[in-house]
């Protein structure tokens, strides 16, 4: 048999497996090897494992152990208490009582946490703690998060025993515990964050009032004390600040009046006028407190064909009377200021525009810089910004690499060489070939040639933290003196210094770390700015977005299969990153293409920065055929039935009610298990759709070949997996929005010789896998969008697979409730009629239409019941 072994300890519990067989016990290694697996899989205990292997999937194990916050975190979830239960864990937490003691001076805080069972009974006396848990004589007690929560405080280090007593006091409060009598007459106040209000005496003059919670805090605050106290009663409340808090008291103290061009400047940034501290307050929240008092008004430049230069109000977009001599005679007259009062107004002088208007070099306002994001011309109401590229020349053959370790195929030398050809024109580009053609080796290849000609450093990469490894991957396979000097920015410990990072041939990192840190890379003038799913900034108001378009680069390349997913406005975002101007304002490019839905002229007028290839044009004859097997229809079981029958009886009503319902429904017909716990242990020849799967699998079995089953519903995951694992004796790993190690998981899978099973979320795994060594792929339940279903199925149908693919919908019926069609049926009817849009991808597709047209028919047949 096999055995779990459950070791808690203080940080987690951590999760071994032994072999007996007789008096013999083998511990083994974790996870299993596919032979063991095989060998081991009928034996009593082996479901153990396989909720094991589901923790692990998750990528919540830290070497084998469950951290109790990952704990608390899949008590939520009623999936993963079940995955809990069966490991033999305790999926509930037990309620306790306890008390509090205080058995030293204040000021020393040796406190002491007593807690008992529901019979009274001393845990401490009767079992054994091990972090959040107690190991009691015949089980594992798990301990309420909040007491769990108290037991760590009391472990931890701090500034002062008021600050451990007062915070201590507060979670015993939260967890139920009781206060012994001294600690409930005194009562201690951690004051570690604050607020800032202003007073405004003039539009010159401002005052900052510091403010806690409440008037006594506040009173607190004011003192510049680090402790105080108030009588109450025959209590007492002692207020105690943090380090930070204290010391920003008496900074404030200091600069409690601003005056003068500082007032603007501080409203816009206070970091700008107090650089020492990162204060507490919420920025949002300040400046629009005060805005409409100080009218700033915002010159910038904006060219006209007809009238030339002109100066507009950055807030209200209105033409402002100010001419160029006059802007100069402001910034000469005051070299040093970003703020100039005129007229009872502060008129803010651009930094860019001072640059501009004076002929300056790029670093003499370097001091003037200091904001929290980079404020961009958004090109959205009007183009304010545009990039103008080379005029074109003939295009010529760029020779590849020698230091390109891999042979091209036809389009990707076609693909290498415009990129090549765009950069000599420092033209971007929308690099949209459809997904497995191999986008990111026609990248690596043009970042050779760049190095080559001595214009690679510095080329920032912007990508999903997910990808960052595969990258790193490609180039260590296929240009491997890449690596020499590749920095990956992401992590507390990455670079502060623009220069040191500067210095590097290319840096890797993530479209969110870009935008935490935009001022640093802002300031660095790349080579080439080069985004991979390009769609991460298809939102133009995202900060994400403008983060992007506020860098410095030479060269801007997108890279995305699927550049409009949803709205034209995705594509003209990403445009706006890759060639400004291109397309217009935003305002005109909708009056222009969306309203009229003229997309060939759209197609030709990205024409000059666009590349797409589709497989069916690149690969047909050279990739294996793709098989769309024909619908499978089944009809639901009486369980089924039943279920859908009581779900059309209800009365709620609404959208979102309805849509719930068919989110229901879809989960339903995978497995009456994902919505009613008790149906989980059905047999899957009880679930119509599931029996399918199995004869499919089957076939894919007796030829060694295998499959990738896609469905986004996490419970369908854990069921389908153990039915997978105790039917087969194989590993099947799970891939969706939470893993991890995706890349791991996958290059083991890809490895593994002969019949296989993964199971994926379309969304999750749509993106950055390759998973050539199976050949079937089953949509288990549909996605709303064809387009993501298509990129689902390229993780198999790419370059690099040998065999021919075939693809599977299994499609669940019930005529007795649904006689005009179940959701599945309405949404394979309707996915199917617009399957053609889902191939061009500037199109877009409209979500919304298809949910609410099976949510019409829904309605439509729940009137009936």
């Amino acid at each position: 048999m096999m055995k779990a072994v459950l070791t808690p300890n203080e940080d987690g519990v951590h999760l071994s497996f032994q072999l007996h067989d007789g008096k013999t016990v083998t511990e083994l290694q974790l996870p299993m090897a596919k032979e063991e697996i095989e060998n081991y899989y009928k034996l009593q205990g082996f479901p153990q494992y396989i909720a094991w292997e589901e923790l692990y999937d998750s990528g919540v194990l830290v070497d084998s152990t469950l951290p109790y916050r990952e704990y608390y975190e899949l008590l939520k979830d009623e999936s993963a208490k079940e995955v809990l239960q069966h490991l033999g864990l305790p999926n509930v937490e037990e309620q306790v009582s306890g008390k509090l003691s205080l058995r030293s001076l204040p000021h020393e805080a040796d406190l002491v946490l007593q807690l008992f069972d529901a019979n009274g009974r001393n845990l401490d006396r009767i079992g054994k703690q091990a972090g959040a848990i107690y190991v009691l004589p015949d089980r594992l007690m798990l301990l309420p998060e909040r007491v769990y929560r108290l037991k760590q405080a009391l472990l931890e280090s701090y500034e002062s025993g008021y600050e451990k007593i007062g915070i201590c006091q507060q979670l015993a409060n939260e967890a139920g515990i009781e206060l012994e009598n001294f600690l409930q007459n005194e009562t201690y106040h951690v004051v570690d964050t604050y607020d800032v209000d202003v007073a405004v005496h003039r539009h010159d003059h401002i005052e900052l009032v510091v403010k806690g919670r409440d008037e006594e805090e506040t009173r607190h605050l004011q003192q510049l004390q680090r402790v105080s106290s108030v009588k109450k009663g025959h209590g007492r409340s002692r207020f105690v600040s943090t380090k930070q808090v204290h010391a920003d008291m008496m900074h404030l103290q200091q600069k409690r009046h601003i005056t003068g061009e500082e007032v603007p400047l501080f409203l816009e940034n206070p970091a700008a006028v107090l650089p020492e501290h990162d204060y507490l307050f919420d920025l949002d929240q300040f400046s629009e407190r005060v805005r409409g008092l100080i009218p700033i008004e915002r010159v910038r430049p904006f060219f006209h064909e007809r009238t030339g230069m002109q100066w507009f109000d950055e807030e209200s977009g209105h033409a402002v009377p100010y001419d160029e001599a006059f802007l100069r005679e402001l910034m000469e007259q005051y070299p040093d200021q970003q703020y100039v009062e005129y007229n009872g107004k502060w008129i803010y002088l651009d930094p860019l525009l001072r640059r501009k208007l004076l002929q300056l070099p790029k670093d003499a306002d370097e001091a003037l810089k200091r904001r929290y994001i980079l404020d961009i011309k958004d090109n959205e109401e009007q183009l304010e910004y545009k990039i103008d590229s080379v005029r074109e020349t003939s295009f010529r053959r760029y020779p590849v690499p020698s230091e390109l370790q891999a042979a091209l195929f036809p389009h990707q030398m076609e693909g290498f060489e415009w990129l090549c050809h765009l950069a000599e024109q420092e033209r971007g580009g929308l690099l949209a070939d459809d997904m497995g053609l191999g986008k990111t080796i026609q990248v690596i290849a043009f970042l050779l040639h760049q190095k080559a000609n001595g214009s690679l450093k510095p080329t920032l990469i912007v990508l999903p933290i997910a990808l960052i490894e595969n990258w790193v991957a490609e180039i260590e396979k296929f240009a491997p003196s890449l690596l020499d000097s590749l920095y990956i920015h992401k992590g507390s410990e990455r670079l502060a210094s623009s220069q040191l990072i500067s210095q590097f041939d290319i840096i890797l990192t993530s479209y969110d770390t870009l935008k935490i840190d935009q001022l640093l890379l802002g300031k660095i003038e790349f080579q080439a700015i080069i985004c991979d799913e390009a769609q991460n900034i298809k939102s133009h108001t995202s900060q994400r977005s403008r983060a992007i378009r506020a860098m410095q680069g030479r060269f801007r390349l997108a890279m995305t299969g699927t550049p409009v997913e949803n709205s034209l406005d995705e594509l003209w975002a990403i445009m706006d990153f890759v060639q400004p101007g291109a397309l217009g304002s935003l305002k005109e490019f909708r009056f222009r293409y969306t309203e009229t839905s003229d997309y060939d002229a759209l197609l030709m007028a990205i024409q000059p920065y666009y590349l797409r290839r589709t497989k069916q044009q690149i690969l047909d004859g050279r990739l294996p055929k793709k098989h769309l097997v024909p619908p499978i229809y089944v009809e639901a079981s009486p369980i089924q039935k039943e279920i859908a029958r009581s779900m059309l009886a209800t009365k709620e009503s609404g959208q979102v009610a309805i849509l719930n319902m068919i989110t229901r429904l879809r989960q339903l017909y995978g497995h009456p298990g994902a919505i009613i716990p008790k149906y989980e242990q059905l047999s899957y020849k009880e679930v119509p759709k599931l029996k399918e799967t199995m004869h499919i699998i089957e076939a894919i079995r007796q030829k060694g070949e295998k499959a990738l089953i896609f469905t986004e519903f996490r419970k369908l995951h854990f069921l389908l997996k153990r039915i997978f694992m105790e039917t087969y004796g194989i590993s099947v790993p799970v891939i969706d929005g939470d893993t991890k190690n995706r890349q791991l998981i996958v290059q083991h899978f890809n490895e593994t010789q002969g019949f296989g099973i993964m199971i994926l979320s379309p969304k999750a795994a749509g993106v950055g896998l390759t998973i050539t060594s199976a050949n079937h792929v089953i949509h288990y339940t549909r996605w709303w969008n064809p387009a993501v279903e298509n990129q689902a199925t390229d993780r198999a149908y790419r370059i690099g697979q040998q065999k021919d693919v075939y693809v599977y919908h299994i499609i669940t019926r019930d005529s007795s409730h649904f006689p005009q069609g179940t959701v599945e049926e309405l949404m394979h009817e309707l996915l199917e009629s617009k399957r053609h849009l889902a191939e061009n991808v500037i199109i877009p597709f409209n979500i919304s239409e298809i949910q609410q047209a099976v949510a019409e028919k829904v309605v439509e047949q729940r009137q009936l019941v």
